[in-house]
């Protein structure tokens, strides 16, 4: 998602696990504070096979390069998440706590604002709080989200990501 400023960040969710990149032009990790770009040292380290594809797609680059300066995946059937072993001085930063902060929040009422600012339409709280929750996914729940998705084919999307489906 791109917030008009050229600030963008992804959630890409995959059979494989979950990558997250976010890019924050001001921050002092961008690609751009050299000529020939370079990601900040550590950035991608560690990435592994089954999730790399991401940093190399088109859609996910700017002139032929990967702009990013957070990146974090989790392969499924991980503990936890992963990142390279990036690190700052006190007062250098990536962008994540700006980027993510609605992912961090986690929290219903904070998605709900934000999809409903951005999407210009109201949202089913209740509906988010079950996708949230883990709740196995219904077509209620999908119609409520998007009344014009057809629950077949987001059902087996979510069959294939590992998320429980009733019906």
């Amino acid at each position: 998602m791109d917030n008009g400023s050229g600030d963008q960040y992804a959630i890409v969710f995959d059979p494989a696990g979950v990558f997250l990149y976010g890019f924050d032009h001001e921050s002092n990790a961008t690609p751009w504070r050299e000529e020939d770009r370079a990601h900040w040292p550590g950035l991608l380290d560690g990435l592994p096979a089954s999730l790399v594809r991401y940093s190399e797609a088109p859609e996910f680059q700017f002139d032929g390069f990967f702009d990013a300066t957070v990146c974090a995946w989790r392969e499924a059937g991980d503990t936890r998440w992963r990142c390279g072993p990036v690190e700052f001085a006190p007062d250098e930063s990536d962008g994540a706590d700006w980027l993510f902060d609605l992912v961090a929040d986690g929290s219903p009422d904070a998605y709900v604002s934000y999809a409903e600012d951005y999407f210009e339409r109201s949202v089913h709280r209740d509906a988010v709080a079950a996708v949230l929750a883990g709740a196995p996914l219904t077509r209620g729940t999908v119609a409520s989200l998007s009344p014009s998705a057809g629950y077949e084919d987001i059902s087996e999307q979510a069959r294939r990501l590992g998320y429980s489906v009733l019906g």
